[in-house]
């Protein structure tokens, strides 16, 4: 008996975390033209520290700068 008791906990704790793993996984924001910012990949460094990545998306004529980092979404 008690084992599946503790099974059941296991199993709920999982639960737990995997619901609340979307919340913390990060955050990706959209700043704006390609063609406009220039180096995307500098100006989230810039922002959001040496764990952004920022890439262009759609091309660098017509794409959007995208971030993308760890940590919850700002605003």
């Amino acid at each position: 008996m008690a084992k599946s008791t503790s099974s059941l906990v296991v199993a709920i704790i999982y639960l737990m975390m995997f619901s609340l793993v979307e919340e913390n996984m990060g955050c990706e924001v959209d700043y704006g033209s390609c063609k406009d910012i220039g180096n995307c990949e500098v100006m989230c460094m810039v922002k959001f520290g040496s764990a952004a990545t920022g890439y262009c998306a759609g091309g660098s004529e017509t794409g959007r700068c995208y971030c993308d980092f760890p940590g919850p979404c700002i605003g």
